[in-house]
């Protein structure tokens, strides 16, 4: 056995073992397994990424990170809140990120999202384990036995919290198991004989990072309010370390019904689409697997029903960026949708004080007015040979540059089974989007208190914090450097009722995801264009960039 099967190979084989007349177990609605960063270090197309995982902003961002998620555990756990408690869930977390674990969440339909979780450790951390447990549970718990299927009992310490919730430790051979709820007692009996029966369980494998089992349509029961833009549907992924210093990452989705979906020929904006590229997006029909409320579907000609197009220039302003979707009568629908877009969208972004839509006669156009300096986002009919399209914008868009090249189209042109399709070089993208984030107000914040101390009870000798904001920057801009190789996604239909996800990327996501992903990590979000992310005037010079004083 090359590594432990306890969660990620298939939960349903443990359950045909099982005796005739005895009921198959349901597999809970997730299960992941995750290598742990230390286990991994060893492979030299891991390098790059241990790199990344090292610098000084990284350190400084997993530590901001980390300890805004030990206060949201503490007050989601009803351990109290308070800088103590926090400062004792904290080395933990530091284990669950750099030590194998494999974990199963569930639970009954009217109580918590509960889990049961094995984490790879030796004696020292696992008394380190007791012990902080102890201290934020308020003293030692009950012992109890739990058996395994195999028929073995094992000791353990369970706390009883208040409301007939438990909480439950126990070390077993090299290993943590440690859970939360009696839901999942099944399993973690099928955990108990599978660490009881691999007394030196073998090195994992140092190429898979990730693997896990998703199904959101179960696991929407405990998230009933979670802003999922997506279609509920059961996901299994893998991320693996690839060659070239990539990583690859590989989904499998499936939904509990045939989703409606009909691909037509693509009609590719030619007159548009200009070099140098630093991103490039397409897609056809992705309404069909997002949730109805989504916020577009607010508008009758919804451009996400169609094919679109969305691309960046490589170039230091970030705001040379650009969407086009074909229409039937591109002057009727831009006046429909200038006017259902006021209406649908203004009363948000007063409440956001993030600027207006409005039409522009002079310009024959429907702005975004007030919304950050030196911008002004456009929509407009485009001047474009190969049909009629609706062009999105927020700089002048140059159709006298130099064509993108054709490469780029025969990645998708001719495929039928072709969802979506991303390019980008991820480092640059990343720039642009770290200006473009600080601008737009759609990006999301994890808010959770803080526990710091109050300034006034520090000791005078304590430096001052840095702040989220400074602390995620750094972040951000440290890791441009290595994020040299370029990231691909697509996404292809492999049945009525099946996508499958391929990407292959430097650090797994896309220069988006990971602006967005450092937001809610830090409770930053947008606050503002911030002067400090544009380029020096002195060497930009063009269309809505003022000359240098």
């Amino acid at each position: 056995m090359t590594r432990l099967k306890i969660v990620i190979s298939s939960l349903l084989l443990v359950a045909a073992n099982f005796a005739p007349g005895q009921p198959a177990l349901v597999p809970p609605p997730a299960t992941l397994h995750f290598a742990g960063a230390s286990r991994l270090a060893d492979n030299p197309d891991f390098a790059n990424l241990k790199t990344m995982l090292t610098l000084q902003s990284s350190l400084d961002f997993r530590s901001l990170a980390l300890g805004r998620t030990s206060a949201w555990l503490a007050r989601s756990f009803e351990w109290g809140a308070g800088a103590e408690t926090s400062a004792q869930i904290r080395p933990l977390l530091d284990d669950l990120l750099s030590e194998e674990t494999y974990w199963a969440f569930g639970g009954s339909e009217r109580g918590p999202l509960n889990f049961i979780a094995a984490i790879r450790s030796d004696d020292k951390r696992s008394l380190d384990w007791q012990q902080h447990l102890r201290k934020v549970l308020h003293g030692d718990g009950e012992s109890f036995k739990a058996q395994a299927s195999s028929g073995e009992s094992f000791s353990g310490e369970r706390w009883k919290q208040p409301g007939g919730k438990t909480f439950w430790f126990m070390r077993v051979q090299n290993w943590i198991l440690v859970g939360r709820g009696d839901e999942l007692t099944p399993w973690r009996s099928e955990f108990l004989a599978e660490l009881a029966r691999h007394k030196v369980p073998d090195a994992s494998s140092n190429t898979n990072c990730l693997e896990a089992d998703l199904d959101w349509p179960r696991l929407m029961h405990w998230l009933p309010d979670a802003p999922l833009p997506f279609k509920p549907a059961r996901t299994k992924i893998t991320l693996s370390i690839g060659t070239n210093q990539l990583l690859t990452l590989k989904a499998s989705v499936h939904y509990p019904q045939p989703i409606p979906w009909k691909p037509e020929p693509w009609r590719v904006p030619t007159d548009l689409i200009r070099d140098p590229l630093v991103s490039f997006t397409t897609g056809q029909d992705i309404a069909a697997y997002m949730t109805p409320d989504g916020i577009l579907s607010r508008l009758t000609d919804n451009p996400l029903t169609g094919q679109y197009y969305v691309w960046a220039l490589n170039s230091q302003i970030g705001f040379q960026s650009y969407a086009a979707w074909p229409v039937a009568d591109s002057t009727n629908t831009l006046r429909r949708l200038a006017d259902q877009a006021t209406n649908a969208f203004n009363p948000d972004l007063e409440k956001l004080m993030a600027g207006k839509l409005q039409w522009r006669d002079d310009r024959n156009a429907l702005v975004w007015s007030a919304l950050a300096p030196m911008i002004v986002p456009q929509l407009e009919v485009a001047p474009e040979t190969n049909g009629q399209y609706l062009l999105a914008s927020f700089f002048p868009l140059d159709t006298d540059a130099k064509p993108a090249p054709a490469a780029l189209f025969r990645q998708f042109l001719g495929r039928t089974n072709l969802v979506y399709y991303d390019w980008e070089g991820t480092g640059p993208r990343l720039d642009q989007w770290r200006l473009l984030a600080s601008a737009l107000p759609i990006f999301p914040r994890f808010v959770i208190q803080s526990d710091e101390v109050p300034a006034a009870n520090k000791p005078a000798s304590t430096p001052p914090a840095k702040s989220p904001i400074l602390i995620e920057e750094n972040w951000l801009v440290g890791l441009k450097p290595m994020l040299f190789k370029n990231t691909i996604t697509e996404i292809t239909r492999v049945a009525p009722d099946e996508l499958s996800v391929i990407r292959k990327s430097p650090l797994g996501v896309t220069a988006l995801e990971l602006v967005v992903f450092s937001h809610w990590l830090s409770g930053t979000g947008s606050t503002g264009l911030l002067p400090g992310l544009l380029p020096p005037r002195a060497k930009e010079t063009g269309i809505g960039v003022p000359p240098s004083p």
